[in-house]
């Protein structure tokens, strides 16, 4: 299997190539780092390359160059120029012909520093894909090295976040990366829904915690290989004034992930956000890894997030 990094022509594209290096690290899978030349579509009769696709191709030849000069020497890799009718199109006929694990892209042009930022191709890709697609924030950096600190599931109390947590449970046990489970609200939600005065907000808290607890431990025990007991796993609830403050309100680890489920409205099998896993992308401090609506069976079969 393989982690496929999509490098766009002529954009900074590091961040997504780390990302791609610490999950190919932690889950031993090779490397392949592809850039889409759409610039031929559509086909003209006239067998000759005009001076758009020629300087489109050099650009995307030397993106690629930039990107096997940052590909370390442990990790297979291989680089590939893939023509298409669309990027999105061609990333996904990509990850099929490469057998992808992961689908990484990285941030738009215009991101803020340290967040997501979606464009064009990353936005339709997250209502196309038919596999985890793990979206990395601008400017991101890994050590050297390194490999996944932690993997966290975002937990809303759906029935598809708890086949997040299924799926994230069996690929923290198979890779020996900590798991945890964390839910995110602005204190105006929390409060709000609990219809109680804000000098009594800790105690919501308090009580909400419990809450996801118990929830996520009769789901993760449901699996018996997974062997674990009621109260193990570690869960946070991060609030604050909005929801940048409650993203940043838990502690995060580096290199870290968070895993988003898609929402139930969506296609099935494909990826599709909802308002309140919108909001987690764009203020998440960590990479995303947004994943597509499946089975409980199917996370379990495949091993897979």
């Amino acid at each position: 299997m393989s982690i496929v990094v999509g490098i766009a022509p002529g954009q900074d594209n590091q961040a997504a190539i780390e990302l791609g290096i610490v999950l190919a690290r932690t889950y031993g899978h090779r490397i392949v780092a592809t850039s889409i030349d759409s610039a031929a579509f559509p086909m003209t009769p006239v067998h000759f390359e005009s001076q758009y696709e020629k300087k489109f191709r050099k650009v995307a030849e030397a993106a690629l160059d930039d990107a096997r000069a940052l590909i370390p020497s442990d990790i297979e890799s291989e680089i590939v120029l893939h023509t298409s009718r669309s990027s999105r199109r061609g990333l996904l006929e990509m990850c099929e012909k490469a057998d992808a694990y992961r689908l990484v892209v990285g941030p738009s042009a215009d991101g803020k520093p340290g967040r997501i930022g979606l464009g064009s191709v990353s936005n339709g890709l997250l209502h196309s894909a038919r596999l985890p697609v793990a979206l990395a924030p601008s400017g991101y950096r890994a050590p050297e090295g390194a490999t996944l600190e932690r993997i966290t599931a975002a937990y809303s109390g759906s029935t598809t976040s708890a086949n997040l947590i299924l799926g994230a449970a069996m690929v923290s046990a198979q890779s020996n990366v900590p798991f945890r489970i964390a839910s995110f609200a602005p204190r105006s939600r929390v409060v709000a829904s609990a219809n109680v005065p804000f000098d009594m907000e800790s105690s919501v808290v308090d009580e909400w915690t419990k809450t996801v607890q118990r929830d996520t431990d009769k789901i993760l025990c449901s699996i018996e290989q997974l062997h674990i007991k009621p109260g193990e796993t570690d869960v946070v609830v991060g609030t604050g004034v909005d929801w940048a403050a409650a993203l940043t309100a838990v502690e995060w680890q580096h290199p870290e992930v968070m895993m988003l489920g898609s929402s139930g409205l969506g296609a099935l099998k494909r990826v599709s956000l909802g308002s309140h896993a919108m909001r987690i992308l764009q203020n998440s401090p960590v990479p995303i890894i947004v994943v597509p609506r499946r089975a409980k069976a199917d996370y379990i079969r495949q091993q897979t997030v």
